[in-house]
């Protein structure tokens, strides 16, 4: 019997911190912003008009759901800081996109810069 009480907290400690570490919000979150990055990224690359209004809207919301998400991560381990700071450079990434979006150019690098970081973070956390 005590085979199995070690197997049940050893599962519920990592069902612990994989619910923290990935949020019941993610996975939708995550296919919304895809589907935000494929309306951005034509306008940056010239084959879509500009609308730095839309532009504008999307990297806002970018800002206010890594403020979120960050906010609702829990736990303490390197795994979780890691996770949490990289919601945070990708803040700091859509943030920085959003200063730029008065110049095309000046945006499409800075958004180039926010797409590795997602690239980058799916590559890390393999998901």
């Amino acid at each position: 019997m005590k085979p199995f009480v070690a197997f049940f907290v050893c599962f519920s400690l990592i069902a612990t911190a994989a619910s923290a570490l990935a949020g019941p919000r993610l996975k939708p979150l995550m296919r919304q912003w895809k589907s935000e990055v494929a309306r951005a990224e034509p306008m940056l690359a010239g084959a879509a008009p500009y609308d730095e209004a839309e532009l504008r809207r999307v990297m806002n919301g970018f800002v206010a759901d890594t403020q979120e998400i960050e906010a609702g991560l829990a736990g303490h381990s390197a795994e979780a800081a890691a996770f949490k700071g990289r919601f945070a450079q990708f803040r700091a990434d859509a943030a920085d996109v959003l200063a730029s979006l008065a110049s095309r150019e000046a945006a499409r690098g800075k958004f180039a810069r926010l797409r590795r970081e997602c690239a980058g973070c799916h590559d890390v956390f393999a998901n």
